[in-house]
């Protein structure tokens, strides 16, 4: 059993500074199958884990594309995180947030997506529970059947924060390719949760990619 006193602070913060540019419509604005958006219910899913200390990465300047998650769609009270620089991928997103934690006394993020429709609050918490073994590393969600790494599903330490920033200055600022020469633990999730929405296709796979859109 882990003291509830002793646990460590953990920022819970919603990734959703993509441009959406394979859909064509901010993504946090789709409608979610429980009726609420995909923005709303990823806020609650975190909050159900992290309470109110959560936050949302976006995009550095929203006017750059119409497909950008509009900052003031976001409830007043959640802190906003935005993009250093413009389009240099999910890396800055972590870096900007990994930043902010180190300042307001957090031992490290919980990323999650705005397009993982089907993830589960109970995901979380045993992610959660699971990085408190040993909250120096990070903790990564791997999708099995077919087996992969999820980079923005999971816990980054603070300390971290100097090696993400060497990813954001890099040539490629892949988290992924990072990953693979990094020490990091896995947390086991069906495929089927980690499914991952980035075209209306992957929305509705009834959707014809050659009709026009309205």
């Amino acid at each position: 059993m882990i003291d509830a006193a002793a646990e460590p602070r953990l920022l819970g913060v919603l990734l959703a500074g993509g441009l959406s540019s394979r859909m064509g419509t901010p993504k946090g604005l789709l409608p979610h199958p429980n009726g609420d958006t995909y923005l709303a219910h990823s806020l609650q899913r975190l909050h159900s884990v992290c309470g109110e200390q959560i936050a949302v990465s976006i995009a550095a300047d929203e006017t750059d594309a119409a497909s950008a998650l509009p900052s003031d769609i976001l409830p007043a009270e959640i802190t906003r995180l935005r993009d250093a620089r413009p389009n240099l991928g999910p890396a800055m997103g972590v870096h900007v947030s990994l930043q902010h934690a180190a300042s307001n006394g957090y031992l490290g993020c919980l990323f999650t997506p705005v397009d993982l429709p089907d993830l589960l609050a109970d995901d979380l918490a045993s992610l959660i529970q699971t990085w408190r073994e040993q909250p120096t590393k990070i903790l990564l969600a791997r999708q099995s059947d077919p087996e992969r790494l999820q980079p923005l599903v999971g816990i980054y330490p603070v300390s971290d924060l100097d090696r993400i920033q060497s990813v954001v200055e890099s040539t490629h600022r892949s988290l992924y390719r990072f990953l693979q020469s990094t020490d990091h633990r896995t947390f086991d999730l069906p495929a089927s949760r980690l499914r991952n929405v980035n075209t209306p296709a992957d929305r509705d796979p009834s959707f014809d990619r050659n009709q026009p859109s309205e």
